[in-house]
């Protein structure tokens, strides 16, 4: 089980065949590897949350690319697949009067799953989350 800050980056993009792949490719160029993507489409854009390590940049290599984008930090969690996960992070957050702004994940092989969840206080987040025990 871990729970860690990671950066992600919210990027705008038209929703058309290939946008995704030639997004992708800016990754594959700049070797950085994905912890975690989404994508919510509306008519014809897109936006696509993408979650690297803290330790990664990718602002300059998005902004030459012609990509709009925004940087924000989020908590990863990553830990054992069980019923109730996705209720149990969202009760410790509530009780703290923590809102989630963005969370997406999946089970990620042998029983794991991966949250990776914007909120409104990280510091706070992050203490209630480790400090609950449940992760």
């Amino acid at each position: 089980m871990s729970i860690g800050v990671v950066k992600q980056y919210s990027v705008f993009l038209v929703n058309e065949p290939g946008a995704l792949r030639n997004f992708a490719d800016l990754f594959v160029k700049e070797r950085v590897n994905l912890i975690a993507i989404s994508q919510d489409v509306r008519f014809d854009a897109a936006v696509v949350r993408v979650a690297v390590n803290y330790n990664t940049e990718i602002s300059h290599a998005l902004t030459k690319a012609g990509f709009t984008s925004v940087k924000t930090d989020a908590i990863c969690i990553d830990t054992t697949d069980r019923v109730g996960l996705a209720f149990d992070i969202g009760d410790v957050l509530a009780k703290k009067d923590i809102n989630i702004t963005t969370i997406y994940g999946a089970c990620v092989g042998n029983e794991r799953t991966r949250f990776i969840i914007v909120v409104s206080d990280i510091t706070q987040a992050l203490s209630a989350l480790e400090s609950s025990g449940l992760f």
